[in-house]
């Protein structure tokens, strides 16, 4: 990662980073391409050269497609927002931090996958997003100038051989969902969301955790059962139907529910003794991997020899 921001943003550099101003504080939009992309080189580079397996690659990038699925805030702030934002939020998180804010590092990773899958498809191989980075290099870094969030969609197009309006509409400065499916299609692969025959489990949608032999919840998801029927980030809870609870004890009783179940919570809120009934979700954990999907065409194993170097396997 850091070996790459020596090309990508201590070279190629967006608009407010450079000349380098090290006392205070630099504003773009363009974080999500100076850390984002640099976080999907950084695994791709590694399987280029051989240190890194084809399924250790599609693992790390599932990874990081569950932390992006797993934050409600995706849906609340767009990467551009997320980059520019950064000083004021990124790096002042608070507990609600998750339902409000998405990490520039982890999307712009995801963007990269998908905007290299997209340009590869429409040009058949023949560009890519290496191409991008290397019109960058060429026509901005070299030439001593920095670019705009305008610029980084031009030369994307130019790569891609058409117009990106919509995809950066919807995912750089929109916030709808990424749409995984169709950039990993060109290459013959998909992303498989549910462990086959998995069943739905009781879901509160709380982090909890010790502080200092106290069982505190330290946050809360957004639409989650916890969230829309009153437990609050800082709660300390007490008893679970009445019954006194470590975390331990208190995730085994809480496995043995049926979704739709109630239970009863016992806890502290500012020092205050409060008694909280809630009913149980239903919740099937996402698996997140990435498959080959079945009997891929010929263009979806060459587009995939183009872009990993070695041959689509069912």
């Amino acid at each position: 990662h850091e070996f790459f921001h020596a090309w990508n943003v201590k070279r190629i550099r967006p608009d407010a980073l450079g000349p380098f101003d090290y006392n205070n504080e630099n504003y773009t939009k363009l974080l999500w391409v100076a850390e984002g992309l640099t976080s999907y080189y950084e695994a791709l580079l590694l399987q280029r050269a051989g240190l890194m397996s084809e399924r250790k690659f599609f693992e790390y990038n599932s990874n990081v497609i569950r932390n992006v699925e797993g934050k409600p805030g995706r849906r609340q702030q767009s990467v551009e927002e997320a980059s520019f934002d950064a000083w004021v939020k990124y790096y002042r998180q608070d507990e609600n931090s998750v339902n409000t804010q998405i990490s520039y590092y982890d999307k712009g990773a995801l963007l990269g996958l998908l905007l290299d899958l997209e340009i590869r498809r429409r040009s058949d191989g023949k560009k890519s997003l290496d191409d991008v980075m290397r019109s960058l290099y060429r026509d901005f870094s070299q030439k001593n100038r920095n670019y705009t969030p305008a610029d980084m969609q031009r030369v994307c197009e130019t790569a891609a051989g058409g117009s990106l309006d919509e995809f950066f509409n919807r995912f750089v400065r929109g916030r709808d969902d990424l749409d995984y499916n169709t950039g990993l299609n060109a290459v013959g692969l998909r992303l498989q969301t549910e462990a086959p025959n998995a069943t739905a489990k009781a879901y509160l949608g709380a982090d909890l955790a010790n502080d200092n032999g106290k069982l505190i919840a330290r946050r809360v998801y957004a639409g989650a059962p916890a969230y829309e029927q009153g437990l609050n980030t800082g709660d300390e809870i007490i008893a679970l139907d009445g019954w006194r609870v470590t975390l331990d004890q208190f995730n085994k009783r809480l496995a043995e529910k049926q979704p739709g179940q109630t239970v009863n919570l016992t806890l502290f809120r500012a020092e205050e003794l409060r008694s909280l009934t809630l009913k149980l979700g239903g919740r099937i954990e996402p698996e997140y991997r990435i498959v080959t999907v079945a009997n891929p065409t010929s263009a979806q194993q060459n587009l995939y020899q183009t872009w990993l170097g070695k041959s689509l396997s069912e």
